[in-house]
């Protein structure tokens, strides 16, 4: 399993401090050309990528998911994804992520 480095890690190897590597990682605040092509180097040896679930457990943004599809009790065929999205929801209830389903009567083009 691939080591998953911190900022503070990322700072030892590049020689910054972590107030430093952290600006670079989210784009705010100046950093000397120096400092940026050493952490950059890091990045491209470690081969970096963002936790994109860490980042936004402390974001209050709210992400919403609407999904439309044929109604289960006229069209069993789509029961395993009403399935699959009810177990989404729960997984992804932590993560400020609402999914709503919405069902249409397949056999009537009024319904959808």
């Amino acid at each position: 399993m691939d080591k998953k480095y911190t900022i503070k890690d990322i700072a030892q190897m590049a020689g910054v401090s972590k107030g430093t590597v952290d600006r670079v990682l989210h784009n705010r605040g100046k950093v000397s050309p120096a400092a940026l092509e050493k952490i950059n180097e890091v990045l491209n040896v470690i081969d970096y990528e963002p936790n994109l679930i860490a980042r936004n457990l402390k974001s209050t943004k709210i992400y919403r998911i609407c999904v439309l599809l044929p109604d289960p009790a006229f069209d069993p065929y789509w029961l395993p994804c009403v399935n699959g999205i009810q177990d989404a929801i729960i997984e992804f209830k932590a993560y400020n992520v609402i999914i709503d389903t919405h069902y249409f009567n397949p056999e009537s083009t009024k319904s959808f």
